[in-house]
């Protein structure tokens, strides 16, 4: 029987040409993280003086980013594609999703990569990613 709670193994990472919905499913990935944050207008006003104000703040910018690890497996192409298009600092289509049928970003990104080549253990690849809108489409942060 399917479990209510989550576990990481269930989220999924897609990618795919960028200007349509990514449909390639990433199995060469570790650990997957969906970082949102937002930045803030200060809207505190004086009033009429009787009273301290409360400061207040109101939501005046959205971000986002993915950040995944993939081992380096010289035979995965797709791998290689996210690769080729960090290096190129080309958009790809980007899709996330918390399990099978679940919600996640959708939306096309640039990339960025570090390499990772520790003495004792596997190459990885970090991959962090952040909205692009050059193909077209607007990022959509959860659906």
């Amino acid at each position: 029987m399917p479990s209510n709670q989550k576990m990481g193994y269930e989220g999924q990472l897609f990618i795919g040409a960028a200007g349509s919905t990514a449909s390639t499913l990433l199995t060469n990935c570790t650990d997957l993280t969906y970082n949102f944050d937002f930045e803030t207008g200060k809207t505190t006003i004086r009033g009429d003086g009787t009273v301290i104000p409360i400061e207040t703040e109101d939501v005046t910018l959205r971000k986002a980013s993915i950040e995944w690890t993939m081992i380096n497996d010289i035979t995965d192409v797709n791998l290689a594609t996210v690769l080729a298009a960090a290096v190129a600092g080309n958009a790809i289509a980007i899709r996330t999703k918390d399990y099978v049928a679940g919600k996640g970003f959708d939306g096309d990104m640039v990339l960025k990569m570090e390499h990772g080549e520790p003495l004792s253990g596997e190459q990885t690849y970090k991959i962090t990613a952040t909205p692009s809108r050059a193909a077209g489409r607007y990022p959509l942060m959860y659906v």
